[in-house]
């Protein structure tokens, strides 16, 4: 399976790569901005996506997930720091499997994966 994480936190993103190499996923990507993202979509054509909310940045993670237009078939999954109504009433807007609050812990993610049928 190939991932893209859009983080613009490289801390982060390097977690989040690291627990779903111990999942066993080795394809990965990572995307610190809008621009690099929309660009690595194109090019690796991942299958699921972790898509941060926030980019610090104009665009955000749902304008990411917007670009894609339906034209691509990637799962995508909403990881953020903030939980408000204002941004689910965003994603809601978009097609996503989930989303995982800040600070993400494997037990939390491994359950979701396997909620939505990306982990056995």
């Amino acid at each position: 399976m190939r991932i893209l994480i859009v983080e613009d936190n490289a801390i982060q993103a390097l977690y989040l790569e690291t627990v779903m190499n111990k999942m066993g996923f080795e394809i990965t990507e990572k995307a610190h901005s809008y621009e690099q993202a929309v660009k690595l979509i194109s090019e690796f054509k991942p299958d699921l996506m972790f898509v941060d909310i926030n980019l610090e940045e104009e665009s955000t993670g749902i304008d990411v997930v917007r670009s894609l237009n339906g034209n691509q078939n990637v799962q995508v999954i909403y990881i953020t720091g903030n939980s408000d109504k204002f941004y689910k009433n965003q994603i809601e807007q978009t097609n996503y499997l989930g989303y995982l609050i800040k600070p993400i812990n494997q037990i939390d993610l491994r359950k979701l994966l396997k909620e939505v049928n990306v982990l056995q």
